[in-house]
């Protein structure tokens, strides 16, 4: 919360009658007033006391006590190696959709109605539905608000508000989908002491793991009762000779958005009524070449257009992904380009060339942190060059470059874009001359563009919206990650979509480890961390989320919303 600190200068004259005179010395200057922090978030009246009423109230209060107890963190614990172990590769979560799915209809509460999201990757009302040609497996279940009911209600083409808390389903490895017969992950063991495993065949050569019954559910054994210990950091854990878990998905993003979801089991189960709709999601596409699809269905984001259309009138957005309060996003493009040989391998000319042409081309470019580095960090870099092996004739098929360039605005991202896009064609121009070959004939390399990758960035400029005031303002209530002041360092995560359309939205933290590694590696492990922090998490993430969107009290006091009734968008148009 932030204080203003007055201070007031009173200046004394003292006149002195009996002796005809006066002070003559100069009043006191005047103590200046602090300037205001500008990465203090100013937090209204209203959200203040919104979040008294909403921390007050007792079905609320069941619910933390809920959190804090030893069995709901065991059973926190549970579901989240259970779903963490369901392969997920970026645009392949249906395995874990169909288990979340299944579980918020016949162990959470939720009606068929209730899920939003189809099987089939179809969601109502969105205003675009496949990204890259592909379907969109997000998993999301509504707690329904009273505000549609109330006299004056404002939609969006009859959407009426909604606030969206998610986090991703999504995990870099496996980066294929496994065998229907192998969709499980092994959630392997390993003491602390020993050294972190260094290779696929240590991982597999570890003995000990978690067990699963045939259901899926995990079961309480010796092994178990390893793998639970909490600690409160590393220190302790080494002490405690804790075991490592090794599974991935472990810390990025599956312990996150299993707590999404418990936080939309119990606001269903205390029967919680916010004003607007909460949706609680599990979101596809994050990590990887997943190029933020699960983000870009729900707010009708296009690439080819770069705009969003928000037509399921979300208002704001917490997504709980494991930031630490960020606020600014980092944009990015990225182009897979696939030179292929010619059809008439005689001709001289070579794909490999070609690709190295376009990379040598593109190397030379000089972005202007280049040449001061304290200018805008705008960075691009060739990140994989690959070439399929040679076939029985020696020549080699065709060769991949994929480049990825980044920066915390759209205008130098669109300055470096417009800079390096035209090299590809002028590497491939470049071979086929010195080849003397005519483009576009079976003696001439060819060029494809394999995938596009699009992540927009947002550089905030108002620190005080809707969900810095509710975030902050919450975590200063339940008093857990308070912070002295934001963070106005930026990341890459499924915020810049709504951050780009204009959509309130902050990255926030739930999961607690006492220790981790290996993050979007086959090696990736944590060790689980109190079970306190995450229930206090939870509960700030919920009051945050019911700021937002308003609250009817257990004695049926309406809290208004913070966030406006009607999102932000950047068109109106609709895409397929």
């Amino acid at each position: 919360m932030r204080f203003s600190v007055k201070a007031t200068s009173i200046a004394v004259a003292i006149f002195l009658s009996a002796c005809g005179g006066s002070d003559d010395s100069p009043a006191p200057s005047p103590t200046p007033t602090p300037e205001p922090n500008p990465n203090v978030p100013v937090i209204s009246s209203s959200v203040q006391e919104a979040s008294t009423l909403i921390a007050k109230d007792p079905e609320i209060q069941k619910i933390v006590a809920h959190w804090k107890s030893e069995d709901d963190a065991r059973a926190r614990f549970d579901t989240h190696l259970e779903l963490t172990r369901i392969a997920s590769p970026s645009r392949f979560e249906y395995r874990r959709v169909e288990e979340i799915s299944k579980r918020l209809v016949n162990e959470w509460g939720f009606s068929n109605a209730e899920v939003a999201t189809r099987a089939d990757g179809y969601l109502p009302g969105a205003g675009l539905q496949t990204v890259d040609g592909l379907p969109v497996y997000n998993v999301c279940s509504v707690i329904k608000g009273t505000y549609s009911t109330t006299s004056g209600a404002q939609s969006f083409n009859g959407q009426y508000p909604k606030v969206l808390i998610e986090g991703h389903i999504d995990t870099v490895n496996p980066e294929e989908m496994p065998p229907d017969s192998a969709p499980y992950m092994p959630v392997k063991l390993q003491p602390i002491a020993e050294p972190i495993i260094s290779s696929p065949a240590e991982l597999a050569a570890l003995k000990d793991e978690v067990n699963f019954d045939s259901q899926g559910r995990i079961i309480r054994d010796a092994n178990y009762e390893r793998a639970y210990r909490r600690f409160a950091n590393a220190e302790a854990a080494t002490k405690g000779g804790a075991d490592r878990l090794y599974v991935p998905g472990y810390i990025d993003a599956m312990g996150n958005a299993t707590m999404v979801f418990q936080i939309a089991k119990m606001l269903k189960t205390h029967n919680i009524k916010p004003v607007y709709d909460m949706w609680f999601c599990g979101t596809a596409g994050e990590e990887g070449k997943g190029n933020l699809a699960g983000m870009k269905q729900l707010y009708g984001y296009s690439q080819d257009t770069g705009k969003g259309n928000n037509a399921l009138n979300f208002v704001t957005n917490f997504s709980i992904d494991g930031g630490s309060g960020t606020i600014n996003f980092i944009g990015s493009y990225r182009f897979e380009m696939k030179f292929k040989a010619p059809a008439n391998p005689t001709s001289g000319a070579s794909a490999v060339t070609a690709a190295a042409l376009a990379g040598a081309k593109i190397s030379d470019i000089l972005t202007p942190w280049d040449k001061d580095n304290k200018a805008l960090k705008t960075t691009y870099t060739i990140g994989t060059a690959s070439c399929e092996a040679p076939d029985a004739a020696g020549i080699t098929p065709s060769c991949t470059l994929q480049v990825d360039m980044r920066s915390p605005r759209l205008e130098p991202l669109n300055d470096i874009r417009a800079q390096i896009e035209p090299l590809f064609a002028a590497g491939l121009e470049a071979e086929n001359e010195r080849a003397s070959v005519v483009a576009g004939s079976p003696d001439a390399v060819s060029m494809e563009l394999v995938w596009f990758g699009d992540r927009p960035p947002h550089e905030r400029t108002n620190l005080s919206d809707v969900s810095i005031q509710a975030a902050w303002q919450a975590a200063e209530i339940v008093g857990v990650d308070k912070r002295a002041e934001l963070s106005t360092g930026a990341s890459s995560l499924n915020d810049n979509v709504p951050a780009a359309i204009g959509v309130p939205t902050i990255n926030l933290n739930a999961f607690s480890t006492a220790a981790s590694g290996g993050t979007h590696a086959f090696y990736e492990w944590g060790i689980p961390g109190s079970s306190d922090t995450e229930a206090l998490r939870m509960y700030r993430i919920m009051m945050a989320g019911l700021i937002a969107s308003g609250y009817t009290t257990s004695d049926g006091k309406t809290v208004a919303p913070a966030a406006d009734p009607i999102g932000a968008r950047t068109t109106t148009d609709m895409y397929k």
